[in-house]
């Protein structure tokens, strides 16, 4: 196995130029950068991370915490894999390693800071799939642990957020369905007490508030279950209401793609006799029929920047907490049609 020192030798350098070119550091020449990369390449050097960590106290590892979401793997996640591959881009584009933990404690409650007092990470990224508990935010604020929150703004001075207008988009999906004369509204998502989602929060605050301003209200589905086909008992109560609404909107287009299948199997058939709008906008969404009108987020930049403040933090590069707010872009789609009663 290949040495630090040999690669100096083979790059005609001094070992600490090869320790700067290892950790990233910016203050070597590119030429000498190119030279010490191809011996690296050549001998097929890898760092030892662990003496590393012992010499700088980095171990060049960043975790992404995430919650599983109806117990399923994470791969049936569009939103997280979207970002964790931006983190992942970003990490190997900065030469810093990536561990993934859905960590629950032997109590059963999530717990954010397990991988980082077992020292295995530099810093984390944090999903806001779970409320984030007061104590662990303070023992963030007391010993300044690097982290940063995706999609959930956690009120605290020491923790960074990346985030998405929710609310814009939502005030923008009702006015959409108002353009097309839909009058009769429905909400669907999630019960936040039990399935915390601060995206769904947002989204549905907004359409009320949109409404009200309007002089018009809201009918709100709330699942009474977690499971990954929610949108069907959603459905179910739709049907069944009296006076039904005409245009829904839908916390996250996963939810969308049960609710419109299960009301069509019973007859009642998107956008013929209603509208609806998601969120998201899944891959799924261009070739469900109909197609899915939608708010698509910016999720791999929003991972690797989100990954970029937390190496900043890490490092020491950065300027304090960071807050980044993106928009959200529309995507039109079949099932956002005429009210039918027009």
């Amino acid at each position: 196995m290949s040495t630090q020192k040999e690669v100096a030798e083979k790059a005609g350098v001094s070992f600490i130029t090869v320790s700067r070119v290892i950790n990233g550091l910016d203050n070597v020449k590119a030429s000498t950068r190119e030279r010490v990369e191809a011996a690296i390449k050549e001998l097929n050097y890898h760092p030892n991370r662990q003496a590393q960590a012992l010499n700088n106290g980095l171990t060049r590892t960043i975790a992404f915490v995430t919650p599983r979401m109806y117990d399923l793997p994470l791969f049936n996640n569009f939103f997280v894999m979207s970002l964790l591959s931006g983190v992942e881009m970003k990490g190997r584009e900065t030469g810093w390693d990536l561990l993934v933990t859905t960590d629950f404690d032997l109590a059963g409650q999530f717990d954010f800071l397990r991988v980082w007092h077992q020292r295995k990470v530099d810093g984390l990224l944090f999903v806001g799939f779970q409320r984030f508990p007061e104590e662990q935010k303070r023992i963030i604020e007391e010993r300044g642990i690097p982290c940063v929150s995706i999609s959930d703004r956690v009120e605290s001075p020491a923790i960074s957020w990346v985030d998405t207008d929710n609310r814009s988009a939502a005030r923008e999906a009702v006015e959409r369905l108002l353009e097309r004369g839909h009058r009769r509204f429905a909400f669907i998502g999630t019960d936040p007490e039990r399935d915390y989602n601060p995206n769904f929060i947002s989204r549905e605050r907004a359409v009320t508030e949109a409404l009200a301003e309007r002089g018009l209200s809201r009918r709100l589905l709330i699942s009474e279950s977690s499971t990954p086909t929610t949108g069907v008992p959603m459905a179910q109560a739709f049907l069944a209401m009296e006076d039904r609404p005409t245009a829904v909107i839908s916390g996250n287009d996963s939810i969308a793609f049960h609710f419109i299948a299960e009301s069509a199997r019973r007859g009642i058939i998107c956008p013929r006799d209603y509208s609806i709008v998601g969120f998201d906008a899944e891959p799924a969404g261009r070739i469900s029929v109909p197609t899915l009108a939608t708010f698509e987020q910016p999720l791999l930049e929003m991972g690797q920047v989100a990954a970029s403040i937390l190496v900043e933090q890490i490092t020491g590069t950065g300027q304090g907490k960071r807050t980044v707010e993106y928009p959200l872009r529309f995507v039109d789609g079949a099932s956002l049609g005429q009210a039918p009663d027009r």
